[in-house]
């Protein structure tokens, strides 16, 4: 039986993106263990409306999957950025863009970072620190920051997603799921949000692929 949401997408040549390829494994089988878990409930049970107990197997294959790539993505940056900016001309002109902004704040030279950059003995180190310490120290679980950690890769966003407004609307249920535990506030007859089925898979399959997508291109500019 074919897996309603793919299989993980093969392993990227460059030994630097090897990790972000396990936890990209992982959250594919994660995803998958949440799903066949209520297909068999459901299985079991016959025809009828899935319950909110059931619905949770399937807001937390979505919750997964997106941490998955919040993960996969900060591994990513973490090992290979650096070396994608050293091959890159556009993720170079990115980074330069980000060192300007350090450099100047508010129309003010940064005295820290100057005086750390003349004293050490790889500025460019420093400042692609900078950078990944930046990145990485925010959710990158919205379509502005997978966007833009995209960016420093010099990875477009068509190469991202094809359809961006679903992208925004996939983490929206995300974030509703997250940060509300799905309370629907309005009157109903239920007390949370339905999640059909096939919209959970979809939207879940989304964001896995997309994840595949970013470790392809990355893998890319490695080459």
């Amino acid at each position: 039986m074919n897996n309603p949401l793919g299989s993980t997408p093969r392993k990227p040549k460059s030994d630097k993106l090897h990790k972000a390829h396990r936890i990209l494994a992982g959250a594919y089988d994660a995803a998958s263990h949440f799903l066949e878990l209520f297909e068999n409930i459901r299985e079991s049970k016959g025809k009828g409306t899935s319950t909110d107990r059931e619905q949770d197997l399937l807001r937390a294959m979505l919750v997964f999957a997106c941490a998955g790539l919040d993960s996969m993505l900060k591994q990513m940056i973490r090992e290979a950025l650096e070396a994608v900016i050293g091959r890159n001309g556009g993720a170079e002109v990115q980074f330069r863009s980000f060192v300007e902004k350090q450099l100047s704040r508010q129309g003010n030279p940064d005295p820290k970072l100057l005086s750390e950059l003349l004293t050490s003995g790889n500025p460019r180190s420093v400042l692609i620190g900078r950078l990944v310490d930046d990145l990485t120290s925010r959710s990158l679980q919205s379509k502005e920051e997978v966007l833009r950690a995209a960016s420093y890769f010099a990875i477009a966003r068509k190469e991202v997603a094809s359809d961006l407004e679903k992208l925004e609307e996939i983490f929206r249920c995300r974030n509703q799921i997250s940060h509300e535990m799905d309370i629907d506030f309005e009157p109903s007859n239920r007390n949370r949000r339905p999640r059909s089925r096939d919209d959970m898979i979809a939207n879940t399959k989304a964001i896995l692929q997309m994840a595949g997508k970013l470790l392809k291109a990355a893998d890319k500019r490695l080459a």
